[in-house]
Formats: structure tokens, C-alpha cells, sequence
């Protein structure tokens, strides 16, 4: 058993390596581009959009 915390590794890692890699596995770009605006996304913490 393999205990992560993947909240913190999508805020450190490279995006745009990232999303080389995924772009080897994917070649629709409408669903490239919501990964991106996905990994781009801020989060609303008590109606406050956080980056």
C-alpha cells in the first residue's frame, strides 16, 4: 500500500511538461485544452477565488 498526498503534486509539477506527456496518449485537442484550463483552475474558498 502506497499512502500519497496529490493534493500539493499537481501545484509543484511542470505543466507544460505535463502536458507533453499526456499530449503522447491524447491527440484530441478540444481535450488537451480542458486538461489545461483544469490544471489553470483556481478553487473558491468562502466565495474568494483562490489561485
Amino acid at each position: 500500500m502506497v499512502d500519497m498526498d496529490l493534493e500539493k503534486f499537481f501545484d509543484r509539477v511542470q505543466h507544460d511538461k505535463l502536458m507533453s506527456l499526456v499530449a503522447g496518449y491524447i491527440k484530441d485537442k478540444p481535450t488537451l485544452k480542458l486538461i489545461r484550463k483544469f490544471l489553470n483552475a483556481g478553487l473558491i474558498i468562502q466565495s474568494l477565488i483562490e489561485p
